[in-house]
């Protein structure tokens, strides 16, 4: 089969229109999978080290309630951070005597960051230590509706 020039000329310019919507769409993908997984794998990249710390956090109406699992830390080894918009937990962990025959704890301890959904007061936040898992309660800011003001 002969093709003239001018046919594969045509028949390039298609493969090559292809080439770069396909290059476009696996751009748009990849941007996509860093979107969605950009908070996971900075929490991982930034833990490096550490154990990362599980956290389960639950919303009221008025406060947000994070239920930190930091085992075999002690409460005086926490080290607890909040502002506005995060929440900061480092365990540091306890030396052990002995020979170890399985390590699969980090010998630094436990660490996590996550951003807060919404902002809260960190003047007003309690926290209690019991069990391995670290409660911490944090009011949420209200926010007063605005008033209207009449513009001269």
């Amino acid at each position: 089969m002969k093709f003239d020039s001018a046919s594969t000329s045509d028949l390039e310019r298609m493969i090559g229109k292809a080439a770069v919507e396909a290059a476009r769409m696996s751009n748009q993908a990849s941007q996509a999978a860093k979107k969605i997984l950009g908070e996971v794998t900075s929490e991982m990249g930034e833990a490096k080290g550490y154990d990362l710390a599980a956290i389960d956090l639950l919303e009221t109406d008025e406060e947000l309630v994070a239920f930190v699992a930091l085992a075999g830390a002690s409460k005086e080894r926490i080290d607890l951070r909040v502002t506005e918009d995060s929440l900061y937990v480092e365990a540091k962990a306890a030396p052990r005597e002995g020979k170890y025959l399985r390590r699969e704890m980090s010998t630094l301890g436990q660490k996590r960051e996550i951003k807060l959904p919404v902002e809260i007061k960190p003047e007003q936040v309690r926290a209690s230590f019991k069990d391995g898992i670290l409660e911490v309660h944090l009011s949420k800011l209200e926010v007063i509706n605005a008033q209207r003001v009449q513009v001269d």
